[in-house]
């Protein structure tokens, strides 16, 4: 019996390969996504601690008041960018998302085609074993006993 070859088996599997980068650089995206929002935490908690240190520190002189707001200002400055790169960070993801989802899609659409071909294979199996049964069952009627024999030297009498 002939085996099922799907047609368009090198589309699947190229369509496959697409999905794999897709998963993988949605995940780098993830990874950068988790990278920013931890730098942006820390800078926040820096900020904390400093604002916390600054409520103690309130008899400090004027000048070292002075140097504690610059960087404290610095710091807002540093805790804004990185605010901005992980909104981006976000948008990134979201994008690959929407690619992986994409991707997914345009998979299934070819294994759904394969299913379907594989299964209107099938179907013309069945039939094609079906006819071979059914013609062996009529020479078995044509050679039963009393309808049709065969003797020797090929000749044909009932």
């Amino acid at each position: 019996m002939r085996r099922f070859v799907f047609s368009l088996q090198k589309v699947l599997d190229y369509r496959q390969r697409l999905e794999e980068q897709a998963i993988r650089a949605f995940a780098e995206a993830q990874a950068q996504l988790m990278h920013e929002q931890a730098v942006l935490h820390k800078l926040l908690v820096e900020r904390e601690e400093c604002l916390r240190g600054s409520h103690r520190r309130q008899h400090l002189a004027v000048d070292l008041l002075a140097v504690e707001q610059t960087y404290l200002s610095a710091l807002e400055e540093r805790i804004e960018q990185q605010r901005e790169r992980v909104m981006e960070a976000e948008k990134v993801l979201e994008e690959k998302r929407q690619a992986l989802i994409e991707a997914q899609r345009e998979r299934k659409a070819m294994e759904r085609l394969r299913e379907k071909q594989y299964e209107q294979w099938r179907q013309e199996l069945l039939r094609t074993e079906q006819k071979a049964l059914d013609d062996l069952a009529t020479v078995r009627a044509a050679l039963a006993p009393g309808v049709l024999t065969l003797h020797p030297g090929g000749d044909e009498r009932e």
